[in-house]
């Protein structure tokens, strides 16, 4: 059997595809059976759906298209990614990216029971309207913890696989490959902007507030199942391969790397000492390929609370209050 063919049925790669499929599936039935049947907006490329479908249902037609938009939105951001991020990072969310809208649609369209498709099925079973009204307050709590949580799950076990669920993932990589603002920020700032926008479209605060709900929800969760410390890792590396992993850190990481003279306490042999410093994602594939280029190389990986600087988080000063105001307030404590 060819040695590519090989690594691809690898036994870490069947399962980190595996892991990637029970996210997606997770993300998928958070939002077909939490989501989408009560009009909720936690942001991501969910919520770009249900905004859409307000504007199609007002109309008055009662065709469903959040499936659409979601594979329309998963597909061209795919593009994106291709274009200004390159096709490793591309071939990395590809997985996710296809399965997760397929899940959903399956989810979101296939009839089951009742003739209802398996989301809504499942949502009138989980969560049975109280006098057959939906829009109850405690109904749509519930279902914005457990969206929330289902999506939150799904994200932080692809996460966990060295995976992307792509979507709106893409813009947040390239904001921070740019030195724009960090992923979570960015990711922020997009979530914020879809509750806000469909706050706006559907005249429903409440909704608004349970998507936010969802949203810091979503947020524990991957905390929990993945991100319990940071995104960013520093490795310290010792080897005589050093040129090759050099060679891996700029061409196939896109990052740099600090080089050390340094001397063995008990060998006294001279040492190259590599630092590097990269997104957690980037931390499995890194340790793969030391282990095959040096198996006798020595690394300690370290957890980064901040990384500042080109290709992290944008370097910027703290804004220094004018001396008048630091005196006023000096007077104002008096």
């Amino acid at each position: 059997m060819p040695k590519k063919i090989r690594e691809i049925f690898s036994r870490r790669n069947v399962h980190n595809y595996l892991l990637i499929a029970l996210g997606c599936f997770l993300l998928a039935f958070g939002d077909a059976v939490f989501i989408s049947p009560f009009g909720l907006i936690p942001g991501g490329v969910i919520s770009v759906g249900v905004i859409i479908q307000h504007f199609v249902t007002l109309s008055g037609s009662t065709f469903q298209v959040i499936d659409i938009v979601t594979w329309g939105l998963q597909l061209v951001l795919l593009v994106v990614s291709f274009l200004f991020l390159g096709k490793k990072f591309t071939l990395h969310t590809l997985f996710a990216t296809l399965i997760y809208p397929l899940f959903f649609t399956l989810l979101y369209r296939v009839p089951i029971a009742k003739g209802l498709p398996i989301g809504q099925y499942l949502a009138s079973l989980i969560v049975e309207p109280v006098n057959g009204d939906y829009q109850n307050i405690s109904i749509l709590i519930l279902s914005a913890l457990f969206g929330g949580a289902f999506i939150g799950a799904g994200v932080g076990f692809t996460f966990s696989a060295d995976g992307s669920t792509g979507g709106f993932d893409v813009l947040c990589v390239l904001s921070a490959k740019h030195g724009l603002t960090k992923e979570s920020t960015a990711s922020f700032s997009i979530d914020a902007s879809l509750v806000l926008i469909g706050i706006i479209c559907t005249k429903q605060l409440a909704f608004g507030l349970l998507g936010i709900l969802a949203a810091l929800v979503c947020a524990v969760a991957i905390q929990f199942v993945y991100d319990k410390h940071s995104s960013y890792v520093i490795a310290e590396i010792i080897s005589d391969e050093y040129e090759k992993i050099v060679n891996y850190v700029i061409e196939k990481m896109d990052r740099s790397t600090t080089i050390i003279d340094g001397i063995g306490a008990y060998s006294k042999e001279n040492k190259k000492v590599l630092r590097v410093c990269f997104s957690k994602r980037q931390l499995l594939d890194f340790r793969d390929f030391i282990a095959q280029a040096d198996p006798k190389a020595f690394i300690t990986f370290t957890d980064a609370s901040m990384i500042n600087g080109e290709g992290f988080d944008p370097l910027k000063a703290r804004r220094k209050k004018k001396k008048g105001s630091q005196e006023k307030e000096a007077g104002d404590g008096k």
